[in-house]
């Protein structure tokens, strides 16, 4: 199976190739990469790519020691880019339509085979060990934030999420982010074969009809009082 960051690049190149040519994007990956191998190696793939592209690229992880390795890496490359320390649904609840890309491949799904340094990161700095339900309420709260913080027509790969059939339940880190994101702004048109990952588009007009609904129901407040 192809790795998320790989589908996030071929999504860019099919779905967004006009974006490919501009300048000043805003590229976001929760989830810093732990061990750079060659084809895992997310942080540096991504900012390489926003280095060339020039666009900004953040990247956000709850542990420090993985920042710290982006920041080195960010300086070998003389790119301005930003490693945070930071959970990243609560980096994210923070911004407003701040970012046009983002990958989203945060706290590990439980499937059974993590090491237990693994684990024990997980214990001191979150409190507790790998647990599935607390994956996918963070993937949860990061797409609810994200209808927020992303920009119009916003691009995002969520990895590790997959259905083993096309009507099938989400599995991985998306069970409750990815239903929620269909009934709230976005689609999820591209899911080619090969990735365990999905693609979700924030729909264009969701600005839009979202003004419009707060209009409609500030002016019907308004009329309310005044009654």
């Amino acid at each position: 199976m192809e790795h998320g960051h790989s589908l996030l690049i071929r999504a860019l190149q099919e779905h967004r190739p006009s974006w490919l040519e501009r300048r000043g994007l805003n590229m976001l990956e929760i989830g810093t990469t732990r061990e750079p191998l060659a084809t895992q190696d997310s942080t540096r793939i991504l900012s390489k790519l926003c280095q060339e592209r020039g666009w900004n690229f953040t990247t956000c992880d709850m542990d420090p020691r993985n920042t710290a390795r982006a920041a080195e890496l960010f300086r070998e490359m003389g790119a301005p880019f930003e490693a945070v320390t930071d959970r990243g649904e609560d980096y994210l609840a923070r911004h407003r339509h701040a970012f046009d890309v983002v990958y989203l491949d945060a706290y590990d799904f439980d499937h059974g085979k993590h090491s237990e340094e693994r684990q024990q990161r997980y214990e001191s700095i979150l409190g507790s060990r790998i647990d599935q339900h607390e994956c996918e309420v963070m993937h949860l709260k990061a797409m609810q934030a994200l209808n927020h913080a992303g920009r119009r027509g916003c691009l995002v790969v969520i990895d590790d999420t997959w259905r083993e059939k096309a009507d099938g339940p989400w599995l991985g880190k998306g069970p409750l982010a990815v239903p929620w994101a269909l009934r709230n702004g976005w689609t999820s048109t591209y899911q080619p074969e090969g990735y365990r990952a999905v693609v979700l588009e924030l729909q264009e007009d969701y600005y839009d009809l979202h003004r419009r609904v707060s209009r409609v129901v500030r002016r019907t407040a308004r009329r309310v009082l005044a009654a």
